[in-house]
């Protein structure tokens, strides 16, 4: 890493001093280096599609190196947070990568909340051994080749399909429709949903699908819900599916809607967006403890959001800085690869739970184990970088409050 300015030219100065004393040059000293940041970077959707969600990623990566720094940062060396948009784009997300990597000197890649800017930039990042901790669930961004690189904080598309399979079970559907926008994240949960309902002795009618920022739904909606399945699963985000649950309310459907949290509820935006009598009695499926770990309590009090908040990809967003920071410390080493080794024993290890990452890095220097709990999940990482082992949350609004009224195990 460069020297700072007047460091630089004193270290230079000594050593031509050096130099003509006809005594070796200098190597730079322990102080000068601590004086160097760790420099992460968040890809965040700052502006597009995934505006909504872009600012709460912004908070919770402020949030979380605010934190560290605070209690003396990693290897005595304090973070140092880049932030681009990726305007929900692959283009714009690839030239905003190579920005973060080539002119700011990131190691690490945090955020990344669209599945296709992820597919789009992991190339680039594998090509320049950068660690790349998406928010994607498209499947692909974790299969074939990664070099132990690419660390998903999110559940991947066929996980997140199975898991709304079996909540409209557990609800008592024995007929369902699917009603997807087309992305690379929403369509990887269309079939793995199929094949879990039809397992669980339920029948499929119809799988009907739509674009983004469409002037109206419509047409989509009578097709599915005029054929009056118990449940519609609907894999989409905020914009699109507030614009769905005002055509199935003005058009009087009764089938019961399933969508993610981060679609119908998302900081209660979608409540606001469609009003109570809109809201009332949808379904939402969340990886969980969200909500009530302590971990995900930390990131709502550092973001100074209220206690019962959903927030889902900021909570995600927490959790890749902390084990960042964590396997860095533990690695003794800002270079992601040696970093990227350490980050499955933080939360794959037998020692006892911890939530703030500050308490982590206090025993990594003692030498003692511990596991970190996530803010979002209680997960595990696979060989491959996916989480595994999860239980899934079942939302319902209630009178524009979201309530938990079941899991998935």
């Amino acid at each position: 890493m460069p020297f700072p300015p007047l460091a630089r030219r004193s270290f230079l100065a000594a050593s031509l001093l050096s130099l003509a004393a006809g005594l070796p040059m200098l190597a730079p000293t322990g102080a000068l280096a601590a004086d160097e940041t760790i420099k992460i970077g968040l890809l965040a959707p700052l502006t597009g599609t995934g505006g909504p969600y872009g600012k709460e990623e912004e908070d919770a990566a402020k949030a979380a190196v605010a934190n560290i720094n605070a209690a003396g940062g990693v290897l005595g060396r304090k973070l140092e947070l880049f932030v681009a948009d990726d305007e929900t784009a692959p283009t714009a997300g690839v030239a905003a990568a190579r920005k973060l990597i080539d002119v700011n000197g990131v190691s690490a890649i945090t955020g990344i909340w669209s599945s296709a800017v992820g597919l789009a930039v992991r190339p680039l990042a594998l090509e320049k051994g950068v660690a790349l901790l998406p928010n994607g669930s498209a499947d692909e961004l974790t299969q074939g080749d990664t070099k132990g690189l690419v660390w998903r904080f999110q559940t991947n598309g066929k996980d997140w399909g199975r898991a709304f399979a079996n909540v409209a079970l557990k609800d008592g559907a024995k007929t369902a429709s699917i009603l997807v926008l087309q992305t690379p994240f929403t369509l990887s949960t269309v079939k793995p949903f199929e094949e879990a309902f039809t397992a669980g002795g339920g029948k499929i009618i119809d799988v009907v699908y739509f674009n983004p920022n469409q002037p109206s739904y419509r047409t989509e909606v009578d097709k599915v819900f005029d054929k009056k399945p118990d449940a519609v699963f609907v894999p989409s985000y905020i914009p699109e599916f507030s614009a769905i649950a005002k055509e199935v309310y003005r058009s009087g459907f009764e089938s019961k809607l399933y969508t993610f949290s981060h679609a119908a509820d998302s900081q209660g935006k979608f409540v606001q967006n469609v009003g109570k009598q809109v809201a009332e009695g949808i379904n939402h499926v969340q990886a969980v403890p969200v909500g009530n770990s302590t971990t995900y309590q930390l990131y709502l009090k550092l973001t100074g959001q209220k206690p019962d908040t959903l927030a889902t990809f900021g909570a995600n967003v927490f959790d890749e800085i902390n084990i960042l920071a964590l396997a860095i410390e533990k690695a003794k080493s800002d270079k992601a690869v040696d970093f990227t080794k350490q980050i499955p024993s933080l939360v794959n290890g037998t020692g006892p739970a911890i939530s703030d990452p500050v308490e982590g890095l206090k025993l990594i220097r003692e030498g003692k184990p511990f596991r970190y709990a996530g803010a979002t999940s209680n997960f595990r990482f696979a060989p491959n970088g996916d989480q595994i082992d999860l239980d899934y949350g079942h939302f319902r609004v209630t009178d524009g409050v979201s309530k938990l009224v079941g899991s998935t195990k």
